[in-house]
This record gives C-alpha cells, structure tokens and sequence, in this order.
C-alpha cells in the first residue's frame, strides 16, 4: 500500500471526484447530443406554460375572458369544459419554428389577440390554415412558426363559430 500524509490522500480524493465528475459529463454528452439540442430549441410556445391569459379575441368577433378559474365567451356559443379544453391548448400548444417566410394569401387570416397578465401590450398573432399545416405569425417577434392542421380543431373549435 501506498504511504501518504493526510493532504496526500486528500489531494487523491479529490482527483478522483473530479475524474469522476468529468466522466460523467462526457457520457452526459454522448447520450444527449447537440442535434437533439438544436431540434427541442425550435419548439415555441405560442402563450407559454407560465403566462396567464386573461382574455382572448379572435377577429374582433369571439371574445374569450377569464373569470376567476373559469371561462365566459361572447357569444356564447362554447361554454363549459369544451371552453376550459380550447384555453388549456392555447396554453400548452408549441409551434416549430420556421427559417423563412411562406408564401401565402394574407387575407384569409384569423388575426387572434392575448391579454395576458404583466404584459402592457396584448400578443398578437396572425393563423393561417393551409391543406397540411397551420401557420401562426407573431406580430411581437416578427416570427413564423409551423403546427400540425390537427391543432387547428383544438385552438379554434366549430362551437365558437357557430350561429
């Protein structure tokens, strides 16, 4: 065995913690590589988990309000727990980012605006709906994101259209 003084074997330990530390950060890189990095980075929130809507206005025709844990819209032609699930997508849906602007016909838009709270300003965002995808512009942030058409059912149900 090999004879050390107490910083000795001190100085060995914490080598080899650090050793230790580094080979777990190495192995933590491979398995986690930057392509999966770069992929979760482009999912955008539209409201975002954290923010809190108190209304919402499409076209200046529906108007959606948050009162106190519920939801009154006007008209109303959605209530009850259809609404609450409309307000729990707009709250947890994510859009991929897009790289460059698509061309599309910018009269055929749902211009959509979100009060949420701390914010001065009302978010506004621009959908469009084509044969395989929805696109949303936000006005904010000058930026184009892509979704599924599927969530074009959950964030704009047929019941608010209705009459």
């Amino acid at each position: 065995m090999v004879k050390l003084s107490k910083t000795g074997w001190n100085n060995v330990i914490i080598f080899a913690v650090m050793g230790f530390i580094l080979v777990i950060n190495l192995t933590n890189k491979k398995i986690f590589s930057a392509d999966d990095n770069v992929s979760s980075e482009q999912e955008i929130a539209l409201v975002g988990k954290q923010n809190v809507i108190l209304t919402l206005s499409i076209n200046n025709i529906v108007n959606i309000e948050r009162i106190g844990r519920t939801w009154r819209s006007t008209p109303s032609n959605i209530s009850g727990q259809a609404l609450a699930q409309m307000m729990m997508s707009w709250q947890q849906s994510t859009g991929e980012a897009m790289a460059q602007a698509p061309e599309i016909d910018r009269q055929f838009s749902l211009d959509v605006k979100l009060d949420i709270a701390g914010q001065v300003e009302p978010l506004a965002l621009n959908f469009y709906a084509t044969e395989q995808q929805l696109l949303i512009f936000n006005q904010r942030s000058k930026q184009w994101l892509t979704m599924p058409i599927a969530m074009y059912g959950q964030l704009f149900p047929q019941e608010i259209f209705a009459g």
